[in-house]
């Protein structure tokens, strides 16, 4: 009898899947900063998922390092191709063991939708295993005042998501206890509290807090965020869910 597969797309929750087996999902090799040839992605890749309609996905390898992104053109918005088959025959759903990987975490106790709170300090760790840090000078250089808000009105068009970082590290390992990421690393970033917890690597904790929400009114028009927020190294950060203006 022939195996009966699951259409994924029945399942609003899964975030992430793995590829059981090699094939395109709408990325190119980048030469001298164009589109290259087509880049088959390998078997056991996690990707997130954006968007997927009937039977097809629109998937993203998330967010990379400085590093890969010099060798990967990247469309505008991953999710204009659209992957086919999103079914248990292709893809496995995937839950990060790393809670906080993908999450890019900004400075402060939480959105004011106050001018002071732009540029402030943001770090994320990457799909492929590396911290980034954007000091307040390099996102005001580029004028990122968030991962939302930006020189161009457009999310996936942030110039946060492709400028070289004012540092980045390889994470070495990590563990989860209850709501707290532990991260290891060898060298101290200018920017972070870690610990130095042996000759060989530093220690930076990121504990999970509250979600919140706010809106914000001016006459007939409203607006909305939600956001996370995160203790790094005791101070004080947090990830914006969700931005919404209702005109």
């Amino acid at each position: 009898m022939a195996k009966a597969y699951s259409n994924l797309g029945d399942n609003i929750n899964i975030d992430y899947v793995k590829l059981k087996r090699p094939m395109f999902t709408g990325y190119y090799t980048k030469i001298n900063g164009h589109k290259g040839h087509r880049i088959i992605t390998p078997k056991g890749t996690i990707m997130q998922v954006l968007s997927y309609s009937d039977n097809t996905v629109g998937l993203s390898y998330g967010l990379i390092s400085y590093q890969k992104q010099q060798h990967i053109y990247k469309p505008t918005h991953p999710a204009d191709y659209n992957t086919p088959h999103y079914n248990t025959k292709y893809f496995t759903p995937y839950k990060l063991k790393l809670p906080v990987r993908n999450l890019p975490l900004q400075s402060g106790r939480e959105y004011t939708n106050s001018k002071t709170d732009n540029y402030k300090p943001i770090f994320y760790i990457t799909m492929d295993g590396y911290l980034q840090y954007y000091s307040h000078a390099r996102l005001k250089h580029y004028d990122v005042k968030n991962i939302f808000e930006s020189k161009s009105s457009a999310q996936y068009e942030n110039p946060l998501w492709r400028i070289k970082p004012t540092a980045n590290i390889k994470v070495n390992h990590y563990k989860i206890i209850g709501k707290t990421s532990y991260v290891y690393y060898k060298r101290s970033i200018k920017g972070l509290k870690e610990t130095k917890v042996s000759a060989k690597y530093y220690r930076l904790a990121i504990k999970r807090g509250t979600n919140k929400s706010q809106t914000w009114r001016s006459g007939d028009e409203a607006f909305t965020v939600w956001w996370t927020t995160y203790s790094v190294g005791n101070h004080p950060f947090y990830f914006i869910r969700e931005m919404e203006a209702d005109n």
